[in-house]
Parts: structure tokens; sequence; C-alpha cells
């Protein structure tokens, strides 16, 4: 007889209670997990594990792809710093060396994620889109995965990214779509890094801090209704009149919808300065 989940030998039977189903508790984990999750393991088993520089992991597919899942929904609860190999290993129901097989590091096993999460998002490019539709498709991407994983914008807004292929095709699509409005490559890329700093330091500023407030416990609405009544007190908005939009009620009742709008009122703003106009030399 085999494992139903991994199809490994079961040994001779024990001759009392029940058949034997799984080989180990590892696979009774993952097969119940699977059951759980309505076949979204199955599903990220088709993506592949990444490590540094964008080659493929080692071990077993299933087992990096429970490891991949079980490490995006810590991080979505917790934040990255709960993301090791052993918690990731604990949550998968995997034993730590199988984890170290599979990755070998957190760094490549962060890697990953970012591989999986950035490829997953990345649409079919419209034949009509023009340079600037593509920027802002690309850029319209970046700030949805964000929208979905906050903590995902500590890993990419640094001088070192991870460099795996999803990372590598986003630079070279904004760029090549600089490069079609008639810029050499060192201002493409120059443009590239500014409209990337952009979405990540609003996806810092508007996601990032909110969702670790939410973590934290500290509603964003309830710290908004301290700060409004300290800044009263201080006499600070009498000083500050612009405080007034935010204290109307909009701000802290909408915040989830009003970042999306802030965020693409920006985006427009921003593409208009960075891309050349008709009589710009």
């Amino acid at each position: 007889m085999t494992c139903v989940e991994c199809g490994r030998g079961l040994g001779p039977a024990s001759g009392t209670g029940r058949p034997r189903r799984y080989c180990s508790r590892s696979c009774q984990s993952r097969a119940y997990r699977r059951r759980r999750d309505g076949g979204r393991l199955a599903a990220s088993a088709a993506q592949p594990s990444v490590g540094r520089g964008g080659e493929p992991g080692s071990g077993s597919g299933d087992a990096r792809a429970d490891l991949v899942h079980a490490a995006v929904g810590l991080a979505d609860a917790h934040g990255l710093d709960t993301v090791t190999l052993r918690t990731v290993a604990q949550h998968a129901g995997i034993a730590l060396p199988e984890a170290r097989r599979a990755f070998g590091s957190r760094d490549r096993l962060v890697a990953t994620l970012v591989q999986q999460l950035l490829a997953r998002r990345r649409g079919t490019v419209p034949a009509s889109d023009g340079p600037v539709e593509t920027l802002a498709r690309l850029a319209a991407e970046e700030w949805a995965t964000y929208r979905e994983h906050p903590w995902l914008v500590s890993v990419l807004a640094s001088s070192r990214p991870p460099l795996v292929p999803a990372v590598l095709d986003a630079a070279r699509a904004s760029t090549e779509a600089f490069g079609q409005l008639g810029l050499d490559p060192p201002t493409a890329l120059a443009r590239y890094i500014a409209l990337s700093g952009y979405v990540q330091g609003m996806a810092v500023m508007l996601l990032a801090e909110h969702e670790q407030a939410g973590r934290s416990g500290t509603a964003y609405r309830a710290w908004w209704a301290e700060e409004a009544r300290r800044l009263d007190r201080t006499g600070a908005r009498w000083h500050h009149p612009w405080l007034d939009a935010a204290s109307g009620g909009s701000l802290p009742d909408t915040f989830d919808a009003d970042v999306d709008a802030w965020f693409r009122d920006g985006l427009a703003r921003v593409l208009a300065g960075l891309t050349p106009s008709d009589d710009e030399p």
C-alpha cells in the first residue's frame, strides 16, 4: 500500500485498527490543509520555487508549495519578521531539515515569496498599450500586490532587492517603455527608479504602517481620534487649516478606499512629470 498524499510505500500493516493512509504526520497535515483550503495549495504547487539568482530550489515540489503557502500566511498575519525556516516549517507541518533542503536559507525563501507574489499579479500586456499606459499598468500591478501583502514593500524598497526574474522583468518592461518615449538608457533607468520610488513610498506610508498599526491592536480610527483630540488641545488645528479636511470624518472612516484614490491621483501626476511631452527635446 502507498501513502495517498505522496505515493511512498507505507510498509507492513500493523494488523490492528484502521488501515494507514499516510506515511507520516507531515503528509497527513498537508492533505488536511489542502482539503481545508479548497485546493489552493495544489494551485500554488504549480508555481516553481525560485532561489538566489532565480534558480529553482531543491526538494519536494509539494513541500516547497506548502512552505511558501505557510510563509505568506505568517507574513500576512504577523509580519515578515515572523518568517523563519523554523516557524514556517512548524506551520506547514514539515520537518525543519526538509525545509532547509527546499530553500537552504531564509533569504532564499523570501526571494521565492517575492517571485511568486509578483509573477502572480502580472497580466497580459494589451496590444494597444502605449508606453505611458504600460508604465501606469506596471505601477498599478505593483501597488495591488502591496495592497494585498503590505510587508512585501519592506523587501523591495531597497537598493538591494532580491533580483528574481519577476523583479528583473518589471524593471526591464519599465525601462523599455521609457525608452520607447525617446529617452536614452541612463535617463530611462533614472525615471524608472523615480517611478518605483513613488509606488513604494506610497506603499510604505499608506499600507505598511497601516498594517503595522492593525497588528499592534491600534485601529486607525482610534489612533486618529486620539490625535485629533491632542491637536485640538494644543491649538495645532488652528495653525494648520488643512487638518479640517482630515478631521471631517471621511479620512478615518474610509481609509482603505481613500488610499487607492490617493495613489491613482498621484500616479497620474508623477507619470505626467516623468514622461516627455511632445515639445520636450
